[in-house]
């Protein structure tokens, strides 16, 4: 039988995969009533959820709103990729240097699913593999606090992935990658963390630039 904390974080992470996945679009209302029957539970654990969602700036509690899913301005999402810029290099270099040649394979095998996914424009595929791809440098860099902040950071903006569907930049990103392979085959820090500083910061620029053409976003 299940504990309310087991059912908390259960419904906790069902909504936040929602929300990252786009399945709950910036501004969508959330009532507790709705998710307590969707969950089969009290509204006590889903509210306890919901706080969770809160304090991760997913969501937001608004008078005469009620919760809404959260939405980003341009400017926020500037931030974060600021952050992911600062702080993923500098997993990614942390990863490099002790990178193994098990590491290499499993990156190595990442990238080449990437190529074919990018070759039949696979967008499905594409953010899979390349979800695993960056996780791997955070996960494997031997600070847990880094790995848990970037964590965060990447959770907010998930849900406008589909940046990547402009025509033209699957090439510039895999071009990145084979950057960032190469430091970590050769356990050259400073260079994997010199490509995914470029790679980061063209991923930011595209963002902005689609957030300020679509500005429903």
């Amino acid at each position: 039988m299940k504990t309310e904390l087991s059912l908390r974080e259960e419904i906790y992470q069902k909504i936040r995969d929602d929300i990252t996945s786009g399945n709950l679009l910036p501004g969508e209302r959330l009532l507790e009533d709705k998710l307590a029957k969707r969950f089969k539970v009290s509204r006590s654990p889903v509210r306890e959820a919901l706080r969770n969602l809160e304090s991760e700036g997913l969501i937001e509690f608004e008078r005469n709103k009620g919760i809404t899913v959260a939405k980003l301005s341009i400017k926020q999402v500037e931030e974060i990729y600021s952050l992911r810029w600062l702080l993923e290099s500098y997993a990614t270099r942390l990863s490099a240097e002790i990178a193994t040649r098990d590491d290499v394979k499993y990156l190595r095998n990442l990238h080449e699913k990437l190529g074919k996914a990018a070759k039949v424009y696979d967008l499905k595929g594409w953010l899979e593999n390349n979800s695993l791809f960056h996780n791997f440098f955070a996960e494997h860099s031997g600070n847990n606090n880094l790995a848990q902040i970037l964590d965060i950071l990447k959770r907010k903006v998930y849900r406008y992935r589909m940046v990547v569907r402009v025509p033209g930049h699957f090439q510039d990103y895999i071009g990145h990658h084979e950057g960032i392979l190469r430091g970590c085959e050769k356990r050259d820090g400073e260079m994997a963390e010199r490509y995914m500083k470029i790679h980061l910061e063209m991923v930011k620029r595209v963002t902005i630039d689609f957030l300020n053409s679509f500005s429903r976003f």
